[in-house]
């Protein structure tokens, strides 16, 4: 398993697919907005009614009085509608395009541009401190350049934002099994089989961790459970 397999991949955000729920919210709060009107259109329509005299006055009270309902359930859908339209669009914050960032990172990572490819994942840190993904990736790079105390940080740190995420455990089982530290190697790896079994088969082949192949410990853990003895 080489550097670059190490790399995790971000998917593609639906930008057309958040506008549009945005727009089909917005047409139905204006629908609810006019709502009042259709609801005592009857009221207004005297063309072919003419109420008897005794039900005049009544009439006149009530006529006004749904005026006064209808003026004021218009400025309450008024508030509501931008109530509801600013909660709309707050829920989807408008970032610079990360998954556009992530990809440029990438394609400059495979081409063997560390530098140019780690600007792009600080950038996108910055925008997104919570991006697993190209916090993993930075360490991926410091341990390409074989700095590997800035490895582990940058792997620990996608791990404070998930501690289940198997390629930051992995990696730093290949990290420490570059510093020729078997236990924390074999720890790490450990976790990373736990949480993701394929992680096995990662390992088999990974040059990083040639220093634990002759471990007991590491043969114990390339079994599959069917085959343990």
């Amino acid at each position: 398993m080489g550097a670059l397999d190490k790399l995790t991949l971000l998917p593609v955000l639906d930008l057309s697919g958040i506008m549009s729920y945005i727009n089909k919210a917005l047409r139905r709060l204006q629908k609810e907005k006019n709502s009042p009107y259709e609801a005592y259109r009857h009221l207004f329509d005297f063309s072919e009614k003419k109420p008897q005299r005794y039900s005049k006055w009544l009439s006149l009270f009530g006529v006004m009085t749904v005026f006064c309902f209808a003026a004021a359930m218009i400025v309450f859908l008024n508030t509501l509608d931008e109530t509801k339209a600013r909660a709309v669009f707050q829920s989807v914050p408008f970032k610079p395009p990360v998954a556009a960032i992530y990809a440029q990172a990438l394609e400059m990572q495979r081409k063997g541009n560390l530098q140019e490819a780690k600007t792009s994942y600080e950038k996108i840190v910055k925008i997104d401190p919570q991006n697993v993904q190209a916090l993993n990736n930075l360490g991926v790079i410091y341990m390409e350049q074989k700095d590997y105390e800035m490895a582990i940080k940058y792997f620990h740190d996608a791990l404070d934002m998930n501690n289940e995420y198997v390629d930051a455990h992995y990696n730093l089982a290949c990290v420490y099994a570059q510093k020729k530290d078997s236990v924390q190697s074999m720890m790490y790896l450990k976790k990373a089989v736990a949480f993701n079994p394929q992680a096995r088969q990662w390992a088999k082949n990974d040059d990083d961790l040639k220093p634990l192949r002759g471990l007991p410990e590491f043969s114990a853990l390339m079994k599959e459970p069917g085959n343990l003895p």
